[in-house]
């Protein structure tokens, strides 16, 4: 008696052109996939909420919500975050490229098709995603294991990091950590905690988490996303307390010049760039909310030779009457010390955060490319 496969994959296909659709859907429907079409992006979200696809092909040049505004809106949703997305495009500019992956897409497919290309990308893909849930699988137990912290002597080049800590004290309201990488490179995860607060033994869990999830293999998203599973672990003993956890996860490139961003509800960073503008780079999305659900969008800037990121726990502005009044004086201090050398800008600046005998339980990291 013949028997049936135990997994069928179902794809959403989401374009305004009837003929990709069409043709799309008979390719993939004669190789054996479950298909379901929208032809406009709010009915395709719409349906990824309600049918919960394996993979969504997205096209990105559509009236209405484009493909790029789709890719942000379903990785802002748990329900949708961790549907891998291919665009479907005509773009081929390096711009739209990192735009897209940005916004969340794990791989293109150019206009016009060729029909073996889409079935080998979609087939790689929908792989790729079943080891990723292996892996995370993984994961989670070798964070509840002995693992040792692999922390390195070499330090990050003196030139290129910068603190400014408000107090001696030990702070339970903030958790920063470097993780130098390739080519000079390195990233760096703030995270502002509101009770329960930072303890030694959630500290620990979030060093394990770095050292399990940074590296070549793992985008910024990724990495956060994955802290953010390693704080629900730490947090399921508080079940009735209401967890806020906000925090930016920045990777500074040195080989290719640029900075990839992922901002959760934080103040936003300070980009002095090398061309004299200054960027405030706005949080794309709230709170960590749900800790672990979602893949948050990046923000991607070119980041030459001198240029300077500032990022600082929400305490560092404690002493103002608002966040936008502290941003703005912040701000306004980063570039007058633009010209002096990085530890003396750092400090320069942080000191014009304090106000009378107010000293905030802070830091201010600035990082030089």
């Amino acid at each position: 008696m013949p028997v049936k496969p135990n997994y069928i994959p179902q794809v959403l296909i989401i374009d305004d052109e009837p003929f990709n659709l069409e043709f799309l859907e008979l390719v993939l429907r004669q190789r054996g996939y479950r298909i379901i079409t929208a032809n406009n992006g709010r009915t395709g979200i719409e349906l990824a909420e309600k049918k919960q696809p394996d993979l969504i092909l997205l096209d990105i040049m559509m009236p209405g919500e484009n493909g790029f505004e789709c890719a942000t809106i379903l990785r802002l949703s748990p329900e949708t975050s961790e549907i891998p997305i291919i665009f479907l495009t005509a773009l081929d500019d390096a711009k739209s490229t990192r735009k897209g992956f940005d916004a969340g897409a794990v791989d293109f497919i150019p206009k016009p098709f060729e029909y073996r290309e889409v079935l080998h990308r979609i087939r790689l893909h929908l792989k790729i995603t079943e080891n990723d849930k292996y892996i995370l699988s993984k994961t989670e137990k070798s964070l509840k294991s002995n693992l040792q912290l692999s922390v390195t002597n070499d330090q990050l080049p003196r030139t290129n990091t910068a603190k400014f800590l408000a107090t001696s004290e030990i702070s339970k309201a903030y958790f920063h950590e470097s993780v130098i990488l390739a080519n000079n490179s390195e990233s760096h995860l703030l995270l502002n905690f509101t009770p329960p607060k930072l303890n030694e033994q959630i500290a620990t869990l979030i060093r394990k988490a770095l050292i399990l999830n940074t590296g070549p293999l793992y985008t910024p998203a990724e990495t956060f996303r994955n802290i953010g599973i390693a704080l629900q672990e730490a947090f399921d003993h508080a079940p009735n307390q209401t967890i806020e956890v906000t925090g930016i996860y920045a990777e500074i490139d040195r080989g290719i010049e640029t900075l990839t961003l992922v901002d959760a509800g934080a103040l936003p960073p300070i980009l002095l760039q090398k061309n004299g503008s200054t960027v405030l780079i706005e949080p794309q999305s709230g709170p960590l909310g749900e800790l672990g659900k979602g893949l948050l969008p990046c923000a991607t800037f070119e980041m030459k030779k001198n240029s300077r990121l500032f990022i600082y726990s929400t305490q560092m502005l404690s002493a103002f009457k608002s966040a936008g009044e502290g941003v703005k004086e912040l701000k306004e201090a980063c570039e007058l010390s633009s010209r002096i050398d990085l530890e003396t800008a750092c400090q320069a600046a942080g000191e014009m955060l304090i106000k009378d005998s107010n000293i905030p339980d802070g830091i201010l990291i600035a990082i030089e490319a």
